[in-house]
């Protein structure tokens, strides 16, 4: 049965939950009175509880459901607190008159005027304080359970609209430049543009098919990575030097879709795009106890990089995955030395 489950309307499901526990509530009540009263059968004990039952439930269900929506979740305290006092006050003297009236006389076999005096008003409406507050805090944590559940919705439904709008960016991003790449070969009558095109629509497969799921595994996410790469080795030749080292990748570890591409685009961006003569790029990539390790180097234009931290898509959005995605499961060390160097660690999952 869920506890947290709210309801429109008084179903059976509803009614059968407060009936369980007002029955639950009843039976500790009249064990109670039996085995610690000695002068009351179990039947004067059983009928006492019903008869006094519906003004404690009156009570309750008054404050829970009429003053509390009314006044308390509208942080109106004052009046919540003094509309409660009254109710209580009220539901107290019927509960007193009803001792007075039958259940003194007719059931337990009493009789005198002191069960009317202030000090029995006083215990009655104490008897319904501590039962109608036993409701409320119920009512009130339950509440409580359900806000807190409904902003951790929210919460998650932000963090994954603002997830889908940053991995959409990367997908135009990246295509406007290798189109532009693309363009740039056909130009120069490159022979590669060809090759390059079928590169091209491999990485597209896996832009529109593959990675529009939450986790890949690792092998497929670097497949792309050595697309893209062929694609970038084709278009420069000559004028690149890539070293690239991989590790042994298993099958059974998983990582966020075009995580590390943008990183890899960055590296040619503002390597070979923007360097004179021949440019290195240096590529790391090992996987140890389910952590990935991703370092990449390379020769870069220094105000093509500054400009490029300061207003360029890339860098942001993928900064801002990473602390969306893995927060406290990655590490993200960014260095510019004689060679711009990104060096990544992510602790990855064992599975989808």
């Amino acid at each position: 049965m869920n506890w947290l489950k709210t309801y429109d309307t008084w179903t059976l499901e509803r009614i059968s939950r407060h009936l369980l526990y007002w029955s639950t509530w009843s039976i500790l009540y009249v064990l109670t009175n039996y085995f610690t009263v000695y002068d009351r059968t179990l039947w004067q004990c059983i009928s006492h509880e019903l008869l006094v039952l519906p003004i404690k439930m009156g009570c309750a269900y008054f404050i829970a459901y009429f003053l509390m929506p009314r006044y308390l979740y509208k942080r109106r305290y004052l009046e919540f607190i003094l509309t409660a006092m009254v109710t209580t006050g009220v539901f107290g003297w019927m509960l007193l008159l009803l001792y007075y009236e039958m259940i003194y006389p007719t059931i337990l076999g009493k009789t005198g005027h002191y069960y009317t005096d202030h000090a029995s008003f006083i215990y009655k409406g104490v008897e319904l304080i501590y039962i109608t507050s036993l409701v409320l805090g119920i009512k009130f944590f339950q509440n409580f359970l359900q806000e807190r559940q409904r902003n951790q919705t929210l919460l998650q439904e932000k963090i994954e609209a603002e997830l889908r709008f940053l991995k959409n960016q990367v997908q135009p991003h990246f295509l406007f430049n290798t189109l532009n790449n693309i363009y740039g070969m056909v130009l120069s009558n490159n022979k590669s543009a060809g090759e390059s095109i079928v590169k091209l629509s491999e990485i597209l497969g896996y832009l529109l098919y593959d990675s529009d799921v939450e986790l890949i595994s690792v092998a497929s996410e670097i497949d792309n990575l050595e697309n893209f790469i062929e694609l970038e080795c084709l278009r420069y030749d000559r004028k690149l030097d890539f070293r690239y080292q991989k590790s042994v990748i298993p099958f059974d570890v998983y990582i966020s879709p075009l995580i590390l591409l943008p990183f890899l685009e960055n590296a040619f961006k503002h390597g070979p795009a923007k360097e004179e003569g021949k440019s290195i790029i240096d590529l790391k990539i090992e996987i140890i106890n389910n952590t990935l390790s991703f370092t990449i180097k390379n020769t870069y234009n220094e105000v093509s990089v500054d400009n490029n931290l300061k207003s360029g898509i890339g860098m942001k959005n993928i900064i801002k995955r990473l602390e969306l995605i893995y927060p406290e499961r990655h590490e993200l060390c960014i260095k510019r030395g004689k060679m711009f160097e990104v060096n990544l660690k992510i602790k990855l999952s064992k599975s989808i």
